[in-house]
């Protein structure tokens, strides 16, 4: 169709063209006359075949305007889902933004958990190695002390040895000193009586009539004897 524009545009400037030259040459001779078989053929084909063609051109024309305002409606289709996409994006990256902020503060948290509990675990580490410093004294102790038992066993056991043999010794003497004992008591069971007797002072004693009270006899005491010639509450 963009053919027969063309030839109908070549023909109506070649009518043109030729009616020009008619005019030149009639000027020089007036009696030439124009040729109706070629000029009005030409001119009107010309015409008919340029109007063909636009027409034809225009529906072609139209037609790719059509596409191309389809394809415009449907990039403004995407755009517009673009921008909304966009807008979700943006919305996501505003979010995980935050959430990084956040994830940040907890890592920082952690952080200074991970500071402190390093330093608590060097304290401990130090307190372990002076409890086993401690642990190792105490062993050390604890052998001298076992060394110590058997020291003081081997010991009692001599002793026991000794006491055994000094028990034998000590039956043997026993029956010698048996005649001995019945003096003992009675001089025992006097000495008990007179531990029993106590006065307060000498005016005790004279109440009682035992003033006045010599040496040896029940509740003679120093207090009663100030001038210590063995007789109190003489006077």
């Amino acid at each position: 169709m963009d053919f027969i524009a063309l030839l109908g545009f070549l023909s109506i400037i070649f009518s043109i063209f030729y009616l020009i030259f008619h005019f030149i040459k009639k000027a020089k001779h007036k009696e030439k006359v124009l040729s109706k078989k070629i000029f009005y053929p030409a001119l009107i084909g010309g015409f008919v075949f340029l109007i063909l063609g636009i027409s034809f051109m225009d529906t072609g024309v139209q037609g790719q305007l059509n596409k191309a305002l389809e394809k415009n409606e449907e990039l403004t289709n995407k755009n517009t889902n673009l921008k909304s996409e966009n807008k979700e994006l943006n919305k996501q990256v505003t979010a995980l933004e935050s959430e990084i902020k956040k994830k940040s503060s907890k890592v920082t948290k952690y952080e200074n958990s991970l500071k402190s509990l390093k330093e608590e675990k060097s304290e401990f580490d130090k307190d372990k190695e002076s409890l086993n410093d401690k642990i190792s004294d105490l062993t050390e102790t604890k052998t001298n002390l076992k060394d110590k038992v058997i020291n003081l066993e081997s010991k009692l056991e001599t002793t026991k040895s000794k006491l055994a043999s000094a028990q034998l010794v000590s039956s043997s003497s026993s029956k010698s000193t048996t005649g001995n004992s019945n003096y003992d008591s009675s001089t025992t069971n006097s000495s008990e009586v007179n531990s029993n007797v106590y006065y307060d002072n000498c005016t005790a004693a004279k109440e009682a009539g035992a003033a006045p009270v010599r040496r040896g006899d029940p509740g003679y005491a120093s207090h009663l004897d100030r001038d210590g010639d063995g007789v109190g509450c003489e006077s």
